[in-house]
Parts: structure tokens; sequence; C-alpha cells
């Protein structure tokens, strides 16, 4: 009985505590706000709904260059799908990402493109093949910000001194590089990673052309979706000085930290925090309120998405 009991205990265990991580990342984005409260209040708030209005129309192109990218990456496996069934399968499976440990995102992948005559196993590596390609490409244009906007490493966040950044910058140049000129490396860890959650692995040849089309398609997608968040900060605080390589930079880096935080459901609470630590040379004490009007942006953005998706034919 006792045995029987024990992966109940374990499961329990682990979301007391995912729970408790996400409660403590919380206290701190809510300490913020707290500390900042008098300047918040002080603000001259508007929203400048024009500037609004294209940072909704931007991210919603920057979602369709994402589902887009991953059917081509389908397609790799001889399925053919339209840019609709693309798009419907990516975004109602992307709300998998607000339970926590992420994996849900990949079960509705599963899910969603059996329904297609599509193999788990395809679908499952084209899962992985997103996250390799997908994150480096993202912390690639944080990267790439850095080097015109110092700024951006500010001492809450950098934890190396200037020089060391150099290192670091090189590490990730010679990642992506690696990416491109050997994929079959990367796609090998990404066997891996199947192998640990009991999927079988797939055997998938990527030359340099396909991986350095994937990879600049995901640097294009990343860089729209970091204009579409500098215009959100535009319509919000007009006055700031934050220039749209920063935006971009900031906005990816933020978005990804988030994202590989896997007991944070859809990354909430350290994205903000993040957010509001390298949003705050460039606008002030009210960084930490644009963090989470990002959050909402983005929520609304989803929701979009997941509403168009919804009523996209199967």
């Amino acid at each position: 009985m006792s045995e029987q009991l024990r992966p109940v205990k374990n499961n329990l265990l682990g979301l007391s505590i995912k729970a408790v991580l996400t409660a403590v990342v919380l206290y701190f984005v809510y300490h913020q706000f707290v500390l900042q409260w008098s300047e918040i209040q002080d603000y001259s708030w508007q929203i400048d709904f024009f500037y609004l209005t294209i940072s909704i129309l931007v991210g919603l192109v920057a979602l369709l260059i994402m589902s887009t990218t991953w059917r081509g990456i389908i397609r790799m496996f001889g399925y053919e799908l339209s840019v609709a069934s693309a798009f419907r399968i990516f975004y109602l499976s992307n709300l998998g990402r607000y339970i926590p440990g992420k994996v849900w995102q990949l079960f509705g992948i599963l899910y969603l493109t059996k329904q297609k005559g599509i193999r788990s196993e395809q679908a499952g590596a084209s899962f992985i093949i997103v996250q390799l390609f997908a994150i480096p490409a993202s912390f690639f244009l944080f990267v790439l910000a850095v080097q015109f906007e110092p700024s951006l490493l500010v001492d809450q966040v950098k934890l190396l001194n200037s020089n060391s950044w150099y290192l670091v910058t090189a590490l990730l140049i010679l990642i992506c590089l690696m990416l491109t000129l050997r994929p079959a490396w990367f796609l090998s860890i990404g066997n891996r990673l199947l192998r640990k959650i009991g999927r079988p692995e797939v055997i998938l040849k990527i030359d340099f052309r396909v991986a350095l089309t994937l990879f600049s398609a995901y640097v294009f997608g990343w860089f729209c979706y970091g204009v579409a968040f500098y215009f959100l900060v535009m319509a919000v605080v007009p006055d700031c000085h934050l220039g749209i390589l920063s935006a971009i930079g900031l906005f990816n880096a933020a978005y990804q930290i988030g994202y590989l935080v896997l007991f944070a459901p859809g990354g909430f609470g350290p994205r903000e925090l993040v957010m509001s630590a390298l949003l705050a040379p460039f606008i002030g004490k009210v960084a930490v309120v644009v963090a989470l009007a990002a959050r909402v942006w983005s929520l609304v953005l989803e929701s979009i998405a997941a509403g168009t998706a919804l009523i996209l034919k199967k």
C-alpha cells in the first residue's frame, strides 16, 4: 500500500515545492510594487491607443511567424499542414504553458497532431526542435541588443563584470553557429530529452541550409515580438527613454527566463521580476507596472490567438 502511495506523495511534494517557489517570486514582484507605490500613484498615466493597436497587430504577426515556422518543421517529416491548421494546433497547445511543468504544451501538440494523422514521434520531435532553435534565437537578440545598449546589464541581473560579458557573448554566438553548422549534435540532445519523458527518438537529418532557415525565422519572429513590446511600452509610458533595440533585447531575455523557470506557469512571476529590473534604467520606478501591463498584453495576444484557433476549421 505504501508503495502505491509513494508516487502520489512525490507528486504532491513536487506541486507543493512549485507552489511555494511561485509564491516567493510573486511576493518579490508585489514587494517591488509596494516599494514604488508613491511614484506609481503620482505618475501621469495615459494610454496611447494608436500605439497599443500597433503593438497587438505586430504581436499577432510574430505569433503567426512562430506557427508558420513550426509548420515548416512538420513538413520536414513529410506532413503537409495548412497555415490555418498549424496556427490552430500551435496556439491551442500553447495554453498548456500555463500548467506547471511545461510538459502539457507538448502533450497538447501530441493530441492535436494525432487528429491530423501525424505520428506522435514526429510531433514530439517537432516540439524539441522548436525549443532547440527558438530559445537560442531569442537570447541571441538580447546579446545583440546589449552590444548597443550596455544599460541592459543592470546590477540585479548581470552577475558578471563587463569583461566577462564578452565571454558570455562569444559563447552564445558559438552556440548559435554550432546550431546552424552542426544541428545533428543538438538534435541528439533533443533525443535525450525525448527518452527522459518516455518518447521514442526520431532520426531527422537537418542540413546547414535548413538549420540556418529555421534559426533566421525564429530570430525574425522574436524580433517582431520585441517590436510589438516596444510599441506597448510607448503606449503606456510615452515619455520613456527606451530604444527599440533595448526593448527587443530585454523582452526576449525576460520571456525566455520566465519560460525556462519550470515551476512558474506561463513564466508568471519570474518574467515580470526580470522585466521590471531591466526596464528600470529606462523608465524608472514605474517599471513594475509596465511589466505587469506586459503580462496582461501578452495574455490578450495569446487569447486572441487561441480564440482564432478555436474558430478555424480543423
